[in-house]
Order: structure tokens, then C-alpha cells, then sequence
């Protein structure tokens, strides 16, 4: 049933809306000790969001790197699973290229089984030049790679004796065991950041995408409008539903708090982020972001354009921002990164219960 916001500014019905919650499990500190401190913190975050009722979780692939540390996604996730009894497991996202079709089909099935029909598969290219390096793959090859290994991961989940030949996979005649719970397929969600050509194979399979809070939010909206032109242009039912909207948020009742105490984390996220840019190989683990940025010239991005792209906020200014892009542009469905950087976990844990206890029920 629709309910109504009890700020002055938004009197109009609020359809019901879902909230998914984004865990990147970020290593600020080069000490490995603070590795397994990390995985801790996800993992009360994680049970936590299902207790204050967020519809789901997300995870994310990185290699070498900094900024996550789930190489892997299907063992924590069954971990995660294992902890949990009704939120929503997604991979947000697996890097499809870096994988083998067989196996990933059979542990995602897995996960499924495990998790009680749980899980939700994103799926991605990948956009780090080094992962690529690293794992001595032409960074060209990647969108072939990725169709290839997608295209075998569906039949593999619904197909007996499934063949497939392509140009870097083949598969004859497999059957694999597990099959996922959930049918036809776990739900799949390709990941768009930039340009139209995910949102065509998003299209063309019948698939949600899957936006990043990287992204400026104009250019969210654009990428999102986009795909439900490009559905409507193939006679496709768009998903924009299930599609959650993500943004980096920190909540406190100050103002000026709100405001101030996100700046050191989010400013480690996007240098971090534009140093991963400039390299082909090798890692990031044990670069100096501060002498990097002075040596470079790089500039950080403005932290005006921090304020105005996420929810550095009051619960009550987050309410307004949100319903605003519920009415305004459709979003039925937003997500949250508290987690970001140096984001002490106390901090994440006190924002992601402001936010649900005083933001979502203006939703539901």
C-alpha cells in the first residue's frame, strides 16, 4: 500500500520501495592483521542488514587490490548464506572473463541450493587494465570472453547435455550438478557503468543491469533511462524494479557531521580509484596515494561533487533526495555503500540503523 512521507515537501503517495546494501570490504591499513578484522566487520554488517530488514546485500570481484578483498565471491557469499535465513545474496559483480564457465555455474548453483534460493548473479566485464595484465588476458578479448562465458553459465544452469563452442570456451555435452533452486535461473544483472553496449546484451537476454555508485548520478539516470528505451525498443518488459539505485551514504543527525566526516574516506576511494587507472600490471597494495597525487599532478575529484552525487546527509534530507528520485525518475529500488574506505565500522553500523530506522519505513 502506498504511504506518505511526514515531511512537509513530500505530501504526494510514496509507492513501496526495496533497499539493498553494498559491502566492499576495503583495506585502508597495508598491515595484513587488519585482512581478517575486515572479513569480520562484513560479516556483522551483513547479519545486521538482514535484521533491520534491507531486501538484499552485494558484493563485489577484485584482484590485487585495495579497495575489496573478495577475489572470490561464491565462498563468502555461501558464508554469508550460512548466517542469514531471508536477505538476498548478490554478486555485484563477477568479473565473467577471469572465470571458468563450468566451474562458475556449478558453484553459483551451489550457492543457490545453500542459500535457499537467495542469490542473485550480476555479471561483468571487469574495467581494471592490470586484473587483466595480471591474469594474462588481451583486455580486448574481454567483451567476447564475457558473452562466451555468460551464454554457457545459462545453459549450463538450465540445459541437460549442453554444447557450446565458441572462440576461447568450449563444452560438450555437459550436464552439471547442482542445478539452482530457483527457476528458470538464479536471476542475472549485467553490470553498466559507461556505455550502451552491457545494456544491449542486458536487452537482449532479458536481464536487469546493474549501475555502480561510481557513477555521477545524472549519468545513472541516463544509463538507466537508456536501458528502458532500448527495451521498449526490442518489445522487452523493463526490469527498473529490480535495479537497485547505489550511492555512497553516511547518516547522522548533524549536519555539519554529516556533511564533514565522510570527506577523508571517500577521498581514499577516489584516489584509489584513479590511481587503479594508470596501471597494466602489477598491483596496487603498496602505493603512497598521497606522493602518487603530487607526483602525478592528479587532482582528487571536488568534494562539492562528493556532497552532490551521494547522501553525506540528515536522515531527513536523505528522505527528501530519495523520494525525489522516486517521483521524478522511478527508482523503486536503492542502495547503499556505508562501508567505503576508512569508514570506521562503529560509524557504518550507526548509519546503516539511521537509515533504517528512520529512512526506509517513509518507503514501506
Amino acid at each position: 500500500m502506498p504511504v506518505r512521507t511526514d515531511t512537509a515537501k513530500h505530501e504526494e503517495s510514496i509507492t513501496v520501495m526495496k533497499f539493498a546494501l553494498f559491502l566492499p570490504a576495503s583495506w585502508t591499513d597495508k598491515d595484513t592483521v587488519h585482512q581478517s578484522r575486515i572479513y569480520g566487520e562484513v560479516l556483522e554488517q551483513a547479519r545486521y542488514a538482514e535484521e533491520l530488514g534491507f531486501d538484499s546485500l552485494w558484493i563485489a570481484e577484485h584482484h590485487s587490490s585495495r579497495y575489496g578483498i573478495f577475489p572470490s565471491l561464491m565462498p563468502i557469499l555461501s558464508h554469508i548464506a550460512a548466517q542469514t535465513k531471508t536477505i538476498r545474496l548478490g554478486a555485484g559483480v563477477s568479473v565473467l572473463p577471469f572465470h571458468n564457465p563450468i566451474r562458475l555455474a556449478e558453484e553459483t548453483a551451489m550457492v543457490d541450493l545453500l542459500s535457499n534460493g537467495r542469490l542473485n548473479l550480476g555479471v561483468g566485464r571487469g574495467s581494471a587494465d592490470y586484473e587483466y595484465g595480471n591474469f594474462k588476458i588481451d583486455f580486448d578479448s574481454r567483451d567476447d570472453r564475457f558473452r562466451e562465458v555468460l551464454d554457457i553459465i545459462l545453459g549450463l544452469w538450465t540445459t541437460e547435455d549442453f554444447t557450446y563452442h565458441g572462440r576461447y570456451h568450449q563444452v560438450d555435452g555437459i550436464t552439471i550438478a547442482p542445478r539452482p533452486l530457483q527457476k528458470p535461473h538464479p536471476p542475472v544483472h549485467v553490470a553498466v557503468s559507461r556505455t550502451a553496449a552491457s545494456i544491449d546484451i542486458a536487452v537482449a537476454r532479458d536481464m536487469p543491469v546493474l549501475t555502480t555508485y561510481f557513477t555521477p548520478v545524472d549519468d545513472t539516470l541516463a544509463l538507466m533511462r537508456l536501458y528502458s528505451e532500448r527495451c521498449d525498443a526490442a518489445g522487452r518488459v523493463s526490469q527498473m524494479a529490480e535495479m537497485p539505485f547505489f550511492r555512497f551514504i553516511y547518516l547522522s543527525e548533524d549536519e555539519k557531521a554529516a556533511n564533514e566526516i565522510p570527506e577523508k574516506a571517500i577521498t581514499w576511494v577516489r584516489d584509489l580509484s584513479a590511481y587503479r587507472r594508470t596501471i597494466t600490471k602489477g598491483d596496487e597494495i603498496h602505493i603512497d596515494l598521497d606522493q602518487w597525487r603530487k607526483e602525478s599532478g592528479e587532482e582528487s575529484r571536488s568534494y562539492q561533487s562528493e556532497l552532490a552525487n551521494n547522501y553525506f546527509c540528515t536522515p531527513d534530507q536523505c528522505i527528501d533526495r530519495i523520494a525525489e528520485l522516486q517521483s521524478q525518475h522511478g527508482i523503486s529500488y536503492f542502495g547503499a555503500n556505508f562501508a567505503f574506505g576508512s569508514m570506521e565500522h562503529a560509524k557504518v553500523m550507526a548509519s546503516m540503523k539511521l537509515f533504517a530506522q528512520e529512512v526506509m519505513p517513509k518507503f514501506r
